[in-house]
C-alpha cells in the first residue's frame, strides 16, 4: 500500500467518521438526566453522529425507556434496580470513554492543522480514534443487551409496543 493510498484512505475513513447519521435514538428519553444526556450530546456533535450507532438501539431500547415504562411493563422492584445498577456501569464506561476518544481527537486535530504532520501519525491517530470509537459503541450495544436480559419474553415484546 501506498503512502499516498494510506492518506487518502485515512482521510475517506476520519470523513465518514464525522459524516452526521439519522436516527431515531434523538427521540429517546435522556440517559440519567439533563446533564448526562447534554454531555453525550455535546461530544457527539463534536466527535460526530456515528458515535454509538443510533441505529442499533432502535431494535434494542435502553434502560430509561425500560424504566420510564415500569409500570406498563410491570417491573418488579428486583428488576428495576437490576437495571439501575446496568445503566450506571454503562454511563460510567461511556462517560471515561469519551473522555479517551475526546482526548485523542483534539491531539488528533491539532497535529493535522501542521504542515510538517507525518501521514503515518494521521493514520496511526485515526485508527486509535476509529477503534475506541468502535469499541464504546460495541460496549454501549452490550449494555443494551444485558439490560433486555432483564426483563421477561413477554416484557421485551411489550416494550417494542410503546413509545
Amino acid at each position: 500500500m501506498t503512502k499516498k493510498y494510506t492518506v487518502a484512505l485515512s482521510l475517506a475513513i476520519a470523513l465518514l467518521v464525522s459524516l452526521p447519521t439519522f436516527s431515531m435514538a434523538n427521540a429517546l428519553p435522556p440517559l440519567t438526566g439533563p446533564e448526562t444526556a447534554n454531555k453525550l450530546n455535546q461530544f457527539r456533535q463534536s466527535a460526530g453522529k456515528d458515535f454509538l450507532l443510533p441505529q442499533v438501539f432502535k431494535t434494542h431500547p435502553g434502560i430509561t425507556a425500560m424504566l420510564a415504562h415500569a409500570q406498563d411493563l410491570a417491573l418488579t422492584d428486583k428488576q428495576i434496580n437490576k437495571l439501575k445498577g446496568i445503566r450506571r456501569a454503562m454511563l460510567n464506561r461511556s462517560l471515561a470513554q469519551m473522555k479517551k476518544i475526546d482526548a485523542l481527537r483534539t491531539a488528533y486535530l491539532a497535529a493535522a492543522e501542521k504542515p510538517d504532520v507525518s501521514p503515518f501519525k494521521i493514520h496511526k491517530d485515526l485508527h486509535a480514534i476509529a477503534w475506541l470509537m468502535a469499541q464504546a459503541t460495541a460496549d454501549h450495544l452490550a449494555g443494551h443487551l444485558k439490560a433486555a436480559k432483564v426483563l421477561t419474553k413477554a416484557q421485551f415484546a411489550k416494550l417494542a409496543t410503546l413509545k
